[in-house]
C-alpha cells in the first residue's frame, strides 16, 4: 500500500505544481506606423539637392576668399608703389644735394689752394690727317667712325653693325649740324649721296662714295634711330 501511494502521489505531484504555477501574460506591442515606401527617383533628386547646396555654399565661400586675397593683393600693390615714389623721391633729393655741394666744395678748394705753378705751354696739336678709308660702326644707338675727317674724292666706308637690331648707314651733303637734321619722325635725307640699305646685326658692307670737300652727316634713318641720337658729322676736305 505504501508503495502504491507513493506512486499514486507521485503522479497526482505534477498536477499540483502546475495548478499553482504563474502563467506568464503577453504584453501587446504598441502598434508601430509603417512610414510608406519613398520612389527611389524622389530620394535620388533629395540628395542631389543637398549636394547642389552644399556646392553652393562652398562656391559662395570661395567668392568671398577670392575677393578678400584680390583687396589684400591691391593694397599690397599700392603700398610697395608709395614706398618704390618715397624712395625714388629721396635719392633724387641726394642727388640734387650732391650737386649742389660740389660746386660750393670746388669753390673752397680754389680759394685755399696755393697759387699754381704756371704751366708749360701745351704742345701744338698734330693735324689731323684726311683719310680715305673709314672704318663705321653701328650700334644702339650710336654713329662711329674712325675718323671725322674725309680726304676729298674717293672715300671708301666699311661699315660694320655691332648691334643687337637692325641699322642702315646714310651720309648726308649738309650745312646743318647732323643733329638738326629732323623732319617729322626722321631726319631729312636732302643731300643724300649715299647709304648702305638695312643691315642685319653682324652684317658687313662696303660704300664707296665720291666726296667734295665740305660738312657731311653719317646718320641711321630707321623709325626712332635718328631721334635716339645715331647720327655723327663728318667733314671733307
Amino acid at each position: 500500500m505504501a508503495r502504491a501511494c507513493g506512486i499514486g502521489c507521485m503522479g497526482e505531484r505534477p498536477d499540483a505544481e502546475e495548478a499553482t504555477m504563474p502563467i506568464p501574460t503577453i504584453r501587446d506591442e504598441p502598434h508601430r506606423a509603417v512610414a510608406p515606401d519613398i520612389p527611389v527617383e524622389e530620394r535620388i533628386e533629395a540628395r542631389l539637392a543637398r549636394i547642389e547646396q552644399r556646392v553652393e555654399v562652398g562656391n559662395r565661400e570661395g567668392r568671398k576668399a577670392g575677393r578678400a586675397f584680390m583687396i589684400f593683393a591691391v593694397a599690397a600693390l599700392c603700398l610697395a608703389m608709395v614706398e618704390l615714389i618715397a624712395i625714388a623721391a629721396k635719392l633724387d633729393n641726394t642727388s640734387t644735394s650732391s650737386k649742389q655741394a660740389a660746386p660750393a666744395s670746388a669753390a673752397v678748394a680754389s680759394a685755399t689752394a696755393a697759387p699754381a705753378v704756371t704751366a708749360a705751354p701745351a704742345a701744338t696739336a698734330a693735324p689731323v690727317v684726311a683719310a680715305r678709308r673709314i672704318g663705321v660702326t653701328l650700334r644702339e644707338f650710336a654713329v662711329v667712325p674712325s675718323a671725322t675727317v674725309g680726304q676729298a674724292g674717293r672715300v671708301t666706308f666699311n661699315v660694320r653693325n655691332a648691334g643687337a637690331v637692325t641699322h642702315e648707314f646714310v651720309v648726308l651733303r649738309t650745312a646743318k649740324p647732323a643733329a638738326d637734321l629732323l623732319k617729322g619722325a626722321r631726319a631729312d635725307e636732302t643731300g643724300n649721296v649715299g647709304e648702305t640699305g638695312d643691315l642685319q646685326p653682324g652684317q658687313t658692307k662696303t660704300v664707296a662714295l665720291t666726296l667734295k670737300p665740305g660738312h657731311y652727316a653719317l646718320i641711321c634713318n630707321l623709325p626712332g634711330h635718328y631721334m635716339a641720337g645715331q647720327h655723327r658729322d663728318f667733314t671733307v676736305r
